[in-house]
């Protein structure tokens, strides 16, 4: 299992209910499919660099988690279907 770092952009009028069930479903996918969360950090509101799907601002997420390659699949076909996440990344963090 290797360690990734996901990051998402949530809509900006999102209600924090909506928020937390969000981030308490792209968890379960993790752990669902053999992944591990290690930590998760909302960082809140914030401008974006660009216009992105017209919205200027958003909601950013981080999460640390350790994933097998069906979770990572699993979790990337959940963002691009979710109409609420309008950027994510997954990236592989390096192992010191």
């Amino acid at each position: 299992m290797r360690t990734y770092e996901l990051m998402f952009i949530v809509r900006p009028e999102l209600e924090e209910e909506a928020l937390d069930a969000l981030v308490e479903r792209v968890q379960q996918i993790m752990t669902d499919n053999g992944g591990q969360v290690e930590k998760v950090d909302r960082m809140g509101r914030r401008r974006l660099a660009y216009p992105i799907k017209k919205h200027r601002d958003g909601h950013y997420v981080l999460i640390h988690a350790g994933l097998e390659r069906a979770a990572m699949t699993e979790l990337e076909r959940y963002l691009k279907l979710s109409e609420d996440v309008i950027r994510h990344l997954l990236v592989r963090a390096d192992e010191d």
